[in-house]
């Protein structure tokens, strides 16, 4: 019985040992369970923030990156060319330097010209071709400066990767362009001749036909030029030629040719006034054989110029605010009142005109026409339809003007003067130190003054068909002076 008790109880406690075992074990193997389980998530966490710190730290290095890829250097993006010159990573001061040396290379290229069997080589510089790069070099420096950090990293990638390319601008002065080929080509051209005019001793006209004209094409070799591309290798042009046809021709001279004599007037002088007629005999021929185109002005001042002492003009009385003066050139308003009158019977229109301040004796009252150079003038628009010739022709004590044109067969001019009214004279006494008392000399003979109209009558085979006023006329009287003894 002890044995089995001692049995039992020995099976017992091992049944007890093992129960207390197989607790123990399992309480060991839950601590066990919950333990590895604890180190597994922490060192998941400890994976997850070195990660977390790699990625921050790969960020901000990346950024750093940028930053500083980025950053302001101040020079002109990677990638970046100026009509295929880089400029890429050069300040704007270098970049400035590269490209005059670019424009001078271009501006130094030539452009040949082929005329005929000839070539011309001509600097485009010389041609008046204007390049600039400030416009582009500006472009160029902002590029990749504007925006976010990203915004410039994307540009400044894409510019580094694609690249680009910008362009020179480019002009051309015209007026130097078309003044040095009018230099260099001018030799070239074989203007239209336009039909002239010679007129015989006989005071015929002869006509001279007149020449078509072989000039070159400016436009058309002005626009090729233009068209150019200045970068490229510079190309050869065939200059053309076009036609130059002539203003005047032939047959238009002969619908306005001279016909015959149209009107004449003579006036008469003092051949002993030698001063005075001297300056008469000059100023008659200055117009003699003078050509007034039609349409044209027959100006008495523009044929005779300024009178002068070196043209040969002396003194001689004129007519200086209403008195008679010594002055130069003094009887050259006789030849333009004889010219004044030659147009009124020639029928032509007058268009200025002005009397003398006194009346003077060569030429009817109402048909003078004093002149002065340059604004006081005598002025007549050729309205014939044909060209005019003027002839002066001069005797010992007369000068003649013959007005030769366009005739018209029945045509009859007739020039009428009305004295209006006439304004006496006055007469002056003066006292003359010289002169005994009671004794008179008359120093000046009294004028009296006339206002006077004038008209100009057209008749056509005797019939009148017009009748013209012409400008009124306003003499001054002259007062008789005379000298008196005290």
């Amino acid at each position: 019985m002890g044995n089995l008790e001692e049995s039992q109880n020995h099976g017992l406690g091992r049944k007890n040992d093992d129960a207390v075992s197989a607790t123990d074990s399992g309480r060991r193997n839950r601590g066990t369970a919950k333990r590895p389980r604890t180190g597994l998530n922490f060192k998941k966490s400890k994976k997850f923030y070195i990660s977390l710190g790699l990625i921050l730290t790969v960020l901000v290095l990346a950024a750093l990156s940028a930053l500083l890829y980025t950053w302001d250097h101040h020079l002109i993006a990677e990638g970046v060319s100026i009509s295929d010159v880089n400029v890429g990573n050069m300040s704007q001061d270098q970049a400035k330097e590269t490209m005059e040396k670019e424009i001078e290379r271009l501006m130094g290229q030539n452009v040949t010209l082929k005329v005929d069997h000839y070539s011309q080589d001509l600097r485009f510089e010389d041609l008046g071709l204007i390049v600039s790069a400030d416009s582009a070099l500006k472009e160029a420096y902002e590029i990749s400066r504007n925006g976010s950090i990203a915004n410039k990293l994307i540009n400044k990638l894409s510019t580094s990767k694609k690249g680009v390319n910008l362009t020179l601008s480019q002009e051309w002065d015209d007026e130097k362009l078309l003044q040095k080929l009018n230099q260099n080509l001018e030799s070239f051209n074989k203007p239209a001749a336009d039909a002239s005019v010679e007129i015989s001793p006989q005071n015929s006209m002869i006509i001279k036909k007149e020449q078509v004209g072989r000039v070159i094409d400016t436009e058309d070799l002005v626009s090729k030029i233009k068209d150019i591309d200045v970068f490229t290798k510079a190309p050869e042009i065939t200059v053309k030629y076009k036609e130059q046809l002539p203003l005047l021709t032939a047959a238009q001279l002969e619908d306005q040719k001279i016909t015959g004599l149209l009107a004449s007037y003579t006036t008469r002088f003092d051949p002993a006034q030698t001063a005075r007629s001297g300056n008469v005999r000059l100023a008659a021929l200055a117009m003699d054989k003078k050509i007034i185109k039609p349409g044209d002005t027959l100006s008495f001042n523009k044929i005779v110029g300024e009178r002068t002492v070196e043209a040969g003009y002396k003194d001689a009385y004129i007519i200086v605010n209403g008195k008679f003066v010594p002055g130069l050139a003094g009887g050259i308003c006789q030849v333009s009142s004889t010219l004044y009158n030659t147009g009124l019977l020639a029928n032509l229109a007058v268009t200025q005109r002005s009397n003398h301040d006194l009346a003077i004796s060569y030429v009817p009252l109402g048909q003078d026409a004093t002149v002065a150079y340059p604004d006081l003038d005598l002025k007549f628009n050729n309205n014939t339809g044909g060209y005019l010739l003027v002839r002066a022709k001069m005797s010992n004590n007369a000068v003649t003007i013959e007005l030769y044109g366009k005739v018209i067969p029945g045509q009859e001019v007739l020039i009428s003067d009305t004295i209006e009214s006439v304004i006496p004279f006055v007469e002056q006494r003066l006292v003359d130190e010289t002169l005994a008392h009671g004794e008179s000399i008359i120093k000046q003979e009294g004028q009296p003054g006339y206002i006077v109209k004038s008209f100009r009558t057209i008749k056509m085979n005797g019939q009148v068909i017009k009748t013209e006023t012409l400008k009124e006329s306003r003499y001054s009287p002259l007062p008789k002076i005379i000298a008196v003894g005290s």
